[in-house]
């Protein structure tokens, strides 16, 4: 609920987020970040990988994963770059109107 009101949104929104239902938008992963007092790539690191099992800076972490968690992994890296590049693309004026009904 905390995370919630420091970044002005619902609380429902964010258990979504956690549950791999939702996936936000990369500014909304550098509020939550910068929220948290972390680097935003930490958020998407696993409680293993934080204890130095399967980092994903570990040249093996690719090979460590079942082939569902690839394309799980895939999946949500596609979903973000393009949601990312629709926004890039967006005339300024739908911009504009998008900011103001978030």
């Amino acid at each position: 609920m905390k995370l919630a009101e420091m970044l002005d949104t619902s609380t429902s929104y964010i258990g979504e987020i956690e549950i791999n239902r939702k996936t936000p938008s990369m500014e909304m992963v550098e509020k939550i970040a910068n929220a948290l007092n972390v680097e935003p790539f930490r958020l998407f690191i696993d409680d293993e990988s934080r204890n130095g099992k399967n980092s994903p800076l570990d040249t093996d972490y690719l090979d460590s994963l079942s082939a569902i968690e690839r394309q799980d992994l895939v999946k949500r890296i596609i979903s973000l770059v393009s949601s990312d590049i629709e926004q890039i693309l967006q005339p300024e004026n739908k911009k504009r109107e998008d900011k103001i009904r978030d």
